[in-house]
């Protein structure tokens, strides 16, 4: 039964779509082309639609957070790219009608799972993030789900309370460059996930070096998945991060010039940033942030 809801719901979602999104830092033309495609808005309409039903418990997030996670400049490609690759993953042979268990790391508290689980019946999820705030929302959204199968638990990444191989797969959106040893974490990744299991990770990268991840710091983190890791496509990674700074990539700086409201650093936000920055000698930033993103997936070895 889960195979066949599976196929049906993945090959509907295939069919409307284009090729894979690609490994790597995102063009705009690519991203153009996205918000043309099923593999963009079937998560966006499906946010639409969630934030719409859980408004009363998302709101003491939207004020930390933003109202709408699709408004912000990375998560339109980030998100659709983590979807994709989990749903991908979910028509491999070997996990079609197996019930899958994934992970959102550092998940905050958005649609993301909940759109998964609807396009994958056999998917669980556990969201784990540190704030304590988040579990009254988590309560209050799956109390009105028709079929929760989503559940919240409070940890740190460096140490998770789960069972080594307890994961099939394993999306992190956006938190890596946030955290003071991601190699521990990816290691923690590496033992909570099973044989063959999905590891998708989506980062910043610091254009001006100024802050996290600076390009040198962004290349080690690469190295460190790759000699863990095996890559899904047979992609260099740390190759494909050598074009951070070409003409047409997706930046903050092209969003700032095209479209300032998808930015986080608004008023009075920007204000406290530039103070900050100032005061820790990274000079007149005015709380702006010149990144771009970089996505990939990779897979834990067999053996």
């Amino acid at each position: 039964m889960f195979a066949s809801l599976t196929s049906l719901s993945y090959h509907r979602e295939r069919t409307m779509t284009s090729t894979q999104l690609r490994t790597g830092i995102p063009r705009i033309d690519e991203l153009d082309q996205l918000k043309q495609a099923e593999t963009y808005r079937g998560p966006s309409d499906f946010n639409t639609a969630f934030l719409r039903r859980h408004h009363d418990a998302l709101k003491g997030y939207g004020k930390h957070w933003g109202n709408d996670p699709f408004k912000l400049w990375s998560r339109r490609w980030e998100y659709p790219f983590v979807a994709q690759r989990i749903l991908d993953f979910a028509q491999r042979p070997e996990n079609i009608g197996r019930r899958l268990t994934v992970m959102d790391a550092g998940s905050g508290v958005t649609f993301f799972p909940y759109y998964i689980c609807e396009k994958v019946p056999s998917a669980q999820f556990v969201c784990v993030d540190y704030d304590p705030t988040y579990t009254p929302m988590f309560d209050a959204i799956n109390r009105t789900e028709p079929s929760p199968r989503v559940r919240f638990v409070r940890a740190s990444l460096q140490k998770l309370p789960l069972r080594d191989g307890e994961l099939d797969a394993i999306a992190c959106i956006s938190v890596l460059e946030h955290t003071d040893n991601y190699g521990q974490i990816i290691d923690e990744f590496l033992r909570v996930l099973r044989p063959g299991g999905l590891f998708v990770l989506t980062f910043d990268v610091s254009l001006d070096g100024k802050f996290t991840l600076p390009i040198p710091q962004a290349q080690e983190l690469l190295q460190t998945v790759r000699g863990k890791f095996q890559v899904d496509d047979g992609r260099d990674l740390v190759s494909e991060l050598s074009h951070a700074q070409d003409a047409g990539v997706l930046t903050s700086d092209h969003v700032r010039q095209t479209e300032p409201e998808l930015l986080p650093w608004t008023f009075p936000v920007r204000v406290y940033k530039a103070a900050h920055d100032l005061m820790t000698g990274k000079g007149w930033t005015a709380g702006f942030r010149s990144r771009t993103i970089f996505c990939c997936s990779v897979t834990k070895p067999a053996t």
